[in-house]
């Protein structure tokens, strides 16, 4: 794919690798769709889909040293999207099941107590608050008894006396508006891990 102000994917690459977030910004613009579709066909829900796509370009960052390293990276970045959609297919299973579900990417992802990670964290959660704050008054209801109050989605349809696809509208509204405040705000990086977070 080629880039804006960076021309070939060598140098979109090597920028990601030494940490240029509007880089990786280019590169989740440029490959979400298609990790998007490879996850929703194999799984057949949209949210887990959702949760493939972040948990890819998760990795992608982190693993973001390999990139000017990789040659074949839209064979590379298939092998990571299949492999995440059946260790979530597999974890569905399991949580299904009541057993342990253990994810060395997932631990590396942990929460620390680091008081640095602390003040990050307390920003994003400041942040995401002004952009659910953002939202239309309908979609602030519809995500805060989802999201928040963890009700099913024809719960909160009957709650606001709307139907189950109108609250579905809503919901995927105010997800997108969260996402590009979040992303506008804190980065594509810090985008993924709040919406991560909500899912």
């Amino acid at each position: 794919m080629s880039a804006h102000g960076l021309h070939t994917d060598t140098e979109l690459f090597q920028a990601i690798a030494a940490g240029n977030e509007k880089a990786f910004e280019q590169l989740f613009s440029g490959y979400r769709n298609k990790v998007y579709t490879i996850a929703f066909k194999i799984t057949g829900s949209q949210q887990l889909a959702e949760e493939v796509l972040l948990d890819v370009f998760l990795k992608v960052w982190i693993k973001r040293a390999q990139l000017p390293h990789i040659e074949h990276f839209t064979a590379w970045l298939f092998t990571v999207t299949r492999n995440r959609v059946f260790k979530t297919l597999k974890q569905q299973a399991q949580h299904a099941s009541g057993e342990a579900i253990t994810d060395e990417d997932d631990i590396l992802l942990s929460h620390t107590h680091h008081p640095g990670v602390v003040l990050v964290e307390k920003e994003y959660r400041q942040v995401l608050h002004a952009a659910v704050e953002q939202l239309s008054p309908q979609q602030k209801k519809v995500y805060h008894l989802i999201k928040e109050n963890g009700l099913k989605r024809e719960e909160a349809a009957a709650a606001l006396n709307l139907s189950p696809e109108t609250v579905k509208r809503h919901l995927a509204e105010a997800m997108q508006a969260i996402r590009n405040y979040c992303s506008y705000h804190l980065g594509t990086y810090a985008a993924i891990l709040i919406i991560k977070e909500l899912l």
